[in-house]
């Protein structure tokens, strides 16, 4: 089995390993460790063990280079002591398989473009005139789409190798192929995938990516006239790297697309888009201090007049006199992380964002990036299903409700070896429904089985069950 659809859409792509604009968290750096450390906060170690990967995170899986050329070529591109390029024979720990695609979602501006979405519009990325030519100027060589598909559209859209259907199909493969080398491929291939969805949920924990705001990717970073892009994330990377990014708790959500946003506000898009300011979505400098004793509720009305959007919405209150001051004053959010800085100087009053105060806020962003990329894990591992055996043989029951799917029934034997003992269509079935009975024939020592469907939501789900039987 090859990567066929993989490999020809790496072959498509600009694979570049320097840094562009209207990319997100830098991959080699900050995309490195949140992918990392949303697997480690996840149960994804415990569930490929019982998938039969007793290494879990750290089982060692081959892709021969032979069969997924452009893969491997195009990690070949990004240096080996990142720690996501495998060696010669292809091979990597499953962990760094998930990092690669991390890092590979970003390989192309064709596919980067797609990393955006504003969800107060449900729009994806839309430059401004002339955003584009500016940087074909400056770059002469990356071409920079105008627009892009919304990020959670991004991830179910036929057009994305990288998404849904491609980690389903890999994932599927991976419980039903024969030898434990094909097993491996396939789940390298998932992990992958999953990968990918991973760069795409974290970037919505980047303010310009969920707030219209892609000309905050065309700051200069340093003296190369290509070191261009997002200097709030360039502080993170330069701050964390990848070893340091922190740890989080797994947020759970009810499906895919409310992992980035959905009616009680709480996706992952959502709350960064109303939280933080980004560079170019600041409120407007506002005049408000034209005459002494201007009331209260005339400043009031002069910030929210000022406001770019709803939200984050400055209090009616400031610190005018310290905001006086050569250096201005601090807002915060209620957790004391500063929200922006605010000056009045000449009775107008303007807002910004120095390197601390972008900092501290990074240091709030990259628990949530994690804490949603460990949720969508389990999510994407979810389905489970129960295997028991009696006089009739082995028996196939779902964990929960499920819709109508396919089921297939495998037989391992002492090598590693699985052949199919059953595949069959089943109707929507309720939790602990039995979906299959199967006799075991002699000489097999595991039973596995895997539905490919949906959920009682309608959500895609693949779902596995292992059975080891005693041996006489």
């Amino acid at each position: 089995m090859r990567f066929a659809t993989l490999a020809l859409a790496l072959a498509g792509a600009a694979m570049v390993s320097v840094p562009a604009p209207a990319r997100a968290w830098e991959a080699q750096t900050t995309h490195a460790g949140l992918a990392e450390q949303s697997a480690a906060s996840s149960a994804l170690h415990t569930h490929l063990v019982e998938l039969g990967f007793p290494g879990g995170l750290y089982e060692a899986l081959t892709v021969p280079p032979a069969d997924a050329p452009q893969l491997i070529d195009a990690l070949s591109r990004y240096s080996p002591i990142h720690g996501y390029v495998p060696d010669q024979r292809g091979r990597q720990y499953a962990v760094a398989w998930l990092v690669a695609g991390a890092v590979l979602a970003d390989s192309s501006a064709a596919w980067a473009a797609n990393h955006f979405f504003d969800p107060a519009s449900g729009a994806g990325l839309r430059l401004t005139p002339g955003f584009a030519d500016r940087v074909a100027a400056r770059l002469h060589r990356i071409e920079l789409p105008e627009r892009g598909s919304p990020a959670p559209d991004w991830l179910v859209s036929a057009d994305n190798p990288l998404g849904l259907e491609g980690f389903v199909a890999q994932y599927v493969k991976a419980v039903r192929a024969a030898t434990p080398g094909e097993r491996g491929r396939h789940l390298a291939g998932a992990l992958i995938a999953a990968g990918a969805m991973l760069h795409v949920l974290h970037d919505m924990a980047s303010p310009s990516h969920v707030r219209d705001d892609a000309e905050a990717h065309l700051d200069e970073l340093g003296p190369a006239a290509d070191d261009l892009g997002s200097r709030f994330e360039r502080i993170a990377a330069l701050a964390y790297g990848r070893l340091g990014v922190p740890a989080a708790a797994a947020i759970a959500r009810p499906g895919l697309r409310a992992f980035f946003t959905g009616p009680d506000g709480a996706g992952l898009a959502d709350v960064t888009s109303t939280t933080w300011f980004s560079p170019h979505t600041l409120p407007a400098a506002t005049r408000i201090a034209a005459e002494r004793g201007r009331r209260r509720g005339d400043i009031a009305t002069h910030l929210a007049a000022s406001l770019r959007r709803p939200a984050p919405a400055p209090p009616g209150r400031l610190n005018l006199l310290a905001a006086a001051d050569d250096d201005g004053t601090t807002l915060t959010t209620d957790d004391g992380v500063c929200l922006a800085r605010y000056q009045v100087e000449r009775g107008v009053l303007s807002w910004s964002l120095d390197d601390e105060c972008m900092l501290e806020q990074v240091g709030a962003l990259l628990p949530a990036a994690v804490g949603h990329g460990a949720g969508l894990l389990d999510w994407l591992f979810r389905g489970e299903l129960a295997i028991t055996r009696d006089a009739a043989g082995a028996k196939v029951t779902t964990r929960s409700a499920v819709g109508a799917g396919e089921v297939v029934v495998l037989g391992e034997d002492a090598r590693g070896v699985r052949t199919e003992l059953a595949v069959q269509a089943i109707a929507a079935s309720a939790d602990g429904a039995t979906i299959a009975t199967v006799a075991v024939p002699a000489g097999v020592a595991k039973v596995y089985a895997v539905y490919r469907g949906v959920d009682a939501a309608g959500e895609v789900l693949v779902a596995t069950g292992a059975l080891a039987l005693e041996t006489r």
